[in-house]
């Protein structure tokens, strides 16, 4: 009868001493997401609901967590630390839930610019659906440059023209061609008369704004002043050169598509480095199946590009 009570005291000395599931998941995302309207959208309740979760935490451990301000509530001090052991308690049991699934699943948040989605990334979606049909990639094209943890983003895909930080990972190195319709460069005994070409119509892109470099990279020593017009949007430059309206210095990776097709040619066999294009994942998302699943993706569909680049 002894042992037995024994048994009884020790199990019941090492219970778990846990709040309810649900005030610890309306804390955790009110806290991650600095916003208790933000925590009820991403879990699907009431602000309400996230509010009276939060009390009852607090009633609970006897402690603050929040403090209210006029913009809204910030975390304690302990709050703070609370959430810094909550957070990764939970991306662990996510982890570990996702890892008994054979096939990565759910969806995926990725910021890049206009240009990069359209003419580098959505024409490979078809790719990344055939391998991973489960993983629903949502795309924010926008010249904003994002704040991807702040803003809730699983990834970033952005152009950097000098060396980032180790949390970057390159995909592709931007590497500036000219490009024209067919049959709109001038020639001279079956080569391009780069000083003809040089009084232009040039198109300017606000980015790559590298024509008198390239002209001297091609071979015409003394470069004449350019008529270069206002620069313009990466794609509408592209569009402008397709048009017959210019030549255009753009990064092979973003014309490919109308090189492909026909609908540009290349100037020269002159290409100029600048900068490249960067993956950044947020921290908190990088442990999702999901997530690494699509990093992976982009990672060998840049190999496979590399592998077969024009020359």
């Amino acid at each position: 009868m002894l042992d037995t009570d024994c048994s009884k005291k020790s199990q019941k000395a090492m219970r778990r001493l846990l709040p309810p599931l649900n005030a610890l998941r309306a804390f955790e995302a009110a806290g991650r997401l600095g916003s208790f309207t933000k925590a009820a959208a991403e879990l699907n309740v009431s602000h309400s609901a996230i509010s009276r979760h939060v009390r009852g935490l607090e009633d609970r451990l006897n402690v603050h967590l929040f403090q209210a301000r006029n913009t809204g509530v910030v975390l304690t001090e302990q709050g703070r630390t609370y959430l810094s052991e909550i957070t990764p308690a939970f991306d662990r049991i996510a982890h570990a839930t996702e890892a008994l699934s054979v096939h990565p699943k759910g969806t995926v948040t990725l910021t890049t610019e206009n240009t990069v989605a359209q003419k580098w990334l959505i024409p490979r979606l078809a790719s990344l659906r055939a391998r991973h049909p489960d993983i629903d990639l949502k795309i924010s094209a926008t010249a904003e440059v994002m704040d991807i943890e702040a803003h809730d983003f699983d990834m970033g895909l952005r152009y950097v023209r000098s060396e980032p930080s180790e949390e970057y990972h390159l995909l592709f190195r931007s590497e500036i061609r000219a490009y024209a319709a067919p049959g709109f460069a001038p020639m001279s005994n079956g080569e391009l008369d780069l000083r003809a070409l040089a009084t232009g119509p040039l198109i300017e892109d606000a980015t790559f704004r590298l024509w008198s470099k390239w002209f001297r990279q091609a071979g015409l020593d003394d470069v004449p002043e350019l008529n270069l017009p206002h620069p313009l949007g990466a794609i509408l430059a592209i569009q402008s050169a397709v048009a017959g309206l210019g030549a255009v210095l753009m990064d092979k990776n973003l014309c490919e598509p109308e090189r492909q097709s026909g609908a540009l040619v290349e100037l020269a066999g002159v290409e100029i480095p600048f900068g490249g294009y960067y993956l950044v994942v947020n921290k908190r998302a990088g442990r999702r199946k999901a997530v690494r699943a699509v990093r992976q993706w982009l990672l060998e569909e840049c190999s496979r590009a590399e592998a077969v680049k024009p020359g």
